[in-house]
């Protein structure tokens, strides 16, 4: 039990040089930690710093240790945001596109509502820091994140619901199968015969180097073969040289310990369907998905899937794949999902009353934006959001 009488001592780092300067402590948080995600890795932030942030030394890494014993990491980003015409001052988990769930790193959860206080109270006596506000977008409802701003009654806070997280129990896809609806069986009945109509269909997963770089490369390809590519919407990214080094950093750092697998589904020698993923004790994230869609007509991505279903079954060893996103494709696969939450904690100041009272404000608004939404969509007024296809 976790007694307040314990030496506890907080220290902030900045930027690359600090991600370097705490690793061992990291390192022992991370190994102490009963359940963690791909996101709580240092290697994480690591690629985040070295490729998608402008900014590295607007990071910050507030480490908590109890007597002398790293215990948690509060990552967070000095950034500002424009509300009702004034430039509020906001430190936020970093966050981007392409970086889709978030939280603190704590050895022990159940310790870390005791922690916020001290740590909200180092970052408000920080002589070069100034801040109305923290955000933490997208995290997970059973996240530290989430405990943290438990019973916090010092702090202004607003939850605001975005979606879920979808995620399949693994188990013997026979039995998946079964559970799957007759339409969906008999959609991947008819996607296993077109396939084989077309040639010779294989598979391959790649899990160590130089297998993974080649792999990477046909993924890179087939995920610009479609509406991504320079001719669609150019969000793919091979083209964008910031997302290419992310995703190259992901699989160099995460591969040293076997936690990136690159799964690949062929006709003869041509890549038509990839996924991208990492592993982080016995889950399986699926980061990204791509297929050629000139192949459309018998669902790559999802015999892809029905394969590594079957590869994960005999290697065992994964008991979750988490699917990031709450995409339409992934119905069919039947999951079960987390809610995922934005968390606001406002300064009780003039500044932080304003966002508090703004962020309420969205809160009711809501539900009548989310019913009003899809007529504006189907009136093109507002665009819509192209579907993904598996």
């Amino acid at each position: 039990m976790f007694s307040m009488s314990q030496n506890v001592t907080i220290k902030t780092y900045r930027g690359l040089s600090g991600l370097d300067e705490i690793a061992t402590e990291w390192e022992c948080i991370t190994n102490a930690m009963e359940y963690k995600r791909f996101f709580h890795l240092a290697e994480w932030y690591y690629c985040y710093l070295n490729s998608l942030e402008d900014e590295p030394n607007t990071v910050l890494f507030t480490v908590v240790y109890i007597d002398n014993d790293p215990e948690a990491i509060f990552p967070l980003k000095i950034s500002s945001q424009r509300m009702l015409g004034l430039k509020m001052r906001v430190l936020q988990l970093p966050s981007h596109l392409h970086m889709c769930l978030n939280d603190f790193v704590v050895a022990k959860p159940e310790r870390v509502k005791t922690y916020v206080p001290l740590v909200l109270k180092h970052l408000r006596e920080m002589p070069d820091l100034s801040w109305d506000y923290i955000y933490l977008p997208r995290v997970l409802e059973e996240s530290s994140a989430v405990l943290a701003l438990a019973e916090q009654s010092n702090t202004l806070n607003v939850r605001r619901s975005c979606e879920h997280c979808d995620y399949v129990v693994m188990r013997p896809y026979n039995l998946m199968f079964q559970g799957f609806s007759k339409t969906f069986r008999s959609n991947m009945r008819r996607a296993r015969k077109r396939a084989d109509d077309l040639g010779n269909i294989t598979y391959t997963s790649a899990s160590k180097r130089p297998e993974l770089d080649m792999a990477y490369e046909a993924f890179l390809d087939v995920e610009a073969s479609g509406w991504k590519g320079q001719k669609g919407s150019a969000t793919a990214i091979k083209i964008d040289k910031r997302l290419e080094s992310f995703y190259r950093l992901l699989m160099e750092r995460y591969s040293g310990s076997g936690g990136c697998e690159i799964h690949i589904m062929w006709l003869d020698k041509k890549p038509i369907s990839v996924e991208f993923s990492l592993i982080t004790d016995d889950t399986l994230y699926t980061l990204k998905i791509g297929y050629d869609e000139n192949y459309s007509s018998c669902s790559p991505g999802h015999l892809l899937r029905e394969y590594i279903m079957n590869y994960y079954e005999n290697r065992g060893g994964i008991r979750f794949n988490n699917l990031i996103t709450a995409a339409s494709w992934h119905t069919g696969w039947k999951p079960q999902c987390y809610n995922v939450f934005h968390y606001y904690l406002c300064r009780p100041t003039v500044r932080g009353w304003i966002a508090y009272m703004y962020q309420q404000s969205l809160l009711q608004i809501r539900p009548a934006w989310l019913i009003l939404k899809p007529k504006l969509k189907a009136l093109n007024i507002i665009p819509g959001r192209r579907l993904v296809r598996a």
